[in-house]
């Protein structure tokens, strides 16, 4: 039977493997506003690598990362600048001095804290499994595939999104919704 494991847990979690989330590495990297989200995971981060687990990720969460930070740093640009984006477009921004900027600074984030300190793993998903993914429910797409990845590795996943509060894995969290499931 799935558990469900509150930040305060941590410790009994001592030897088994992290899958991180999209959205904690957001916390975690990218400042969104959201301090309360923010300071709490950034806390587990920290605990999870005093205790020595194996930080688990895979190229697809990080290419969802990579591009909420640059659309979150096209959405900072444009409001700093008083623009649209019909004025700006955001290829238009991404391909600028700036846009490659941010770029950058967004892959040197991705190199020097995540690839440095994350193992990365990859699942070959066959047709049937992509068939699978292809019904209606809580989950999207990227996140069916998380799914399969920590139900084959037995990864303990590490997320705020509630859509995963039917699943069927070990989940740590600080969101309440995911608590109560």
């Amino acid at each position: 039977m799935p558990a469900k494991y509150d930040l305060p847990q941590i410790s009994s979690l001592t030897g088994r493997k992290i899958f991180f989330d999209a959205n904690v590495l957001i916390y975690l990297f990218w400042p969104t506003g959201s301090q309360h989200w923010e300071n709490r995971y950034s806390n587990a981060y920290g605990n999870l690598l005093t205790q020595g687990n194996e930080l688990v990720v895979d190229h697809l969460v990080i290419s969802e990362t990579i591009n909420v930070a640059i659309r979150a740093e096209y959405r900072k640009h444009l409001l700093a600048n008083t623009l649209t984006e019909q004025v700006l477009p955001f290829k238009t921004f991404r391909n600028s001095a700036e846009g490659q900027s941010v770029v950058n600074d967004v892959y040197l984030i991705v190199k020097h804290s995540i690839l440095d300190l994350f193992t990365i793993v990859e699942k070959n998903f066959t047709k049937a499994d992509i068939e699978s993914f292809l019904t209606y429910d809580t989950l999207d797409f990227n996140d069916k595939g998380i799914l399969a990845i920590c139900k084959e590795n037995d990864f303990v996943l590490l997320t705020n999104d509630k859509d995963f509060n039917t699943t069927e894995i070990d989940i740590l969290t600080a969101n309440s919704i995911l608590l109560q499931s």
